[in-house]
């Protein structure tokens, strides 16, 4: 009976150990230290300059939210000069090259919370564009000064189009909200009921309102709505018909090869990152069947499309996000952590492969003693 016993076990733990693979292939969110996370951050490690920047101003704002999100202080961050938020805090080199200033100091203030740093006063940088100032590093205080009770304005210039602009919501509220504002207060309440109201019919969004100059119909694409439905989470309203109606549209913009649509560039990572970002906000699993149209989610997407060396396309933009998106992290407010919490796995999938290996070992086991028996 023991030796039945023993073939039972070993039958079992084969079993086991022939499915962790594939568990590992689907699992999520990933790990800081797991191969295609480090694969990623030497990326990005091998772009930085002397001057501490990694890529373009805007970019190594990306990168130090991706660093901190994967638990390295990007403080430490420095390629023998000033350290990535010593450059930043420096101040932009040419902040009148930012068209939308709602959306550069929303991305200001993330890359400040993500360092650890005060984003009121991030630096001691003065300067002004399109009517806003920034004031010795006040990212967050320039930031407030573009809400006008319902939303943030694009800039202070007067033009009507600046009140029209969406994306900067989007960011707005998810900066300020890692900043520290509750999501259950007055302004929150006011920009996301703002974003809702602007939800396009087929359930996406758009980076403009009907009412700007430039506006297109059908226009809704998923970075954008992918942007709202995480703001929108943020704020709390993560189980709201506007969200639901949002990942709707997501399913319908989700390509075979797990990734998401760009209307520019069709599937790329920037835009299946961020889908991952507002499914993980939604609180389901993009590595889940149900994000897995053709047998592929986008998880595996982004894992089939890093580079050898260790890059998404070539990009410290696209492979900042590839990072804050297999981590699960999602901009929420915590320093070292901005952006997200792991859940427990999609049961549908993840836990379909073990309990399948596990009720074949049973029926192999069964038949193994009945062999025993027999004899």
């Amino acid at each position: 009976m023991l030796k039945q016993v023993q073939v039972v076990a070993l039958v079992l733990v084969a079993l086991a150990v022939s499915v962790t693979p594939v568990l590992a292939a689907t699992s999520y969110p990933l790990k800081p230290g797991d191969d295609v996370i480090q694969d990623a951050l030497d990326y990005l490690a091998s772009q930085q300059a002397g001057d501490g920047s990694i890529g373009s101003y805007s970019d190594s704002a990306w990168a130090c939210i991706a660093i901190a999100a994967a638990g390295e202080d990007p403080d430490d961050w420095d390629a023998g000069g000033p350290s990535l938020v010593d450059y930043l805090a420096a101040g932009h080199p040419d902040v009148t090259g930012e068209f939308n200033m709602g959306t550069y100091l929303a991305r200001m203030v993330l890359a400040a919370v993500a360092a650890g740093e005060d984003p009121g006063a991030f630096g001691s940088w003065s300067g002004s564009n399109a009517g806003v100032s920034i004031t010795n590093g006040d990212y967050l205080g320039a930031l407030w000064s573009l809400f006008d009770g319902d939303q943030f304005l694009q800039d202070l210039t007067g033009d009507p189009d600046s009140a029209e602009t969406l994306n900067d919501d989007f960011w707005g509220l998810r900066a300020v909200i890692a900043a520290g504002a509750a999501s259950s207060s007055s302004e929150v309440r006011a920009v996301a009921s703002f974003i809702a109201s602007f939800q396009e019919s087929d359930g996406g969004w758009t980076w403009g309102t009907p009412a700007h100059s430039w506006y297109s119909p059908d226009s809704s694409d998923p970075d954008n709505t992918a942007a709202a439905i995480v703001a929108l989470g943020l704020a709390g309203q993560a189980s709201s018909q506007a969200v639901q109606d949002g990942l709707e549209f997501l399913h319908d913009n989700q390509d075979g090869s797990g990734g998401f649509v760009s209307l520019w560039t069709g599937v790329n990572v920037e835009s299946t990152a961020w889908a991952v970002d507002a499914i993980g906000m939604s609180r389901q699993n993009p590595a889940g069947m149900q994000w897995s149209p053709d047998g592929d989610s986008p998880i595996e997407y982004l894992l089939g499309v890093q580079q050898a060396n260790g890059s998404f396309e070539d990009s410290a933009r696209a492979t900042a996000d590839a990072i804050c998106a297999l981590l699960g992290r999602h901009y929420r407010p915590a320093p070292v952590s901005v952006g997200g919490e792991a859940f427990p796995p999609d049961k549908s999938s993840v836990l379909a492969v073990p309990l399948a290996a596990c009720a074949g070992g049973a029926l192999l086991a069964a038949f193994i003693l009945r062999r025993k028996t027999a004899v």
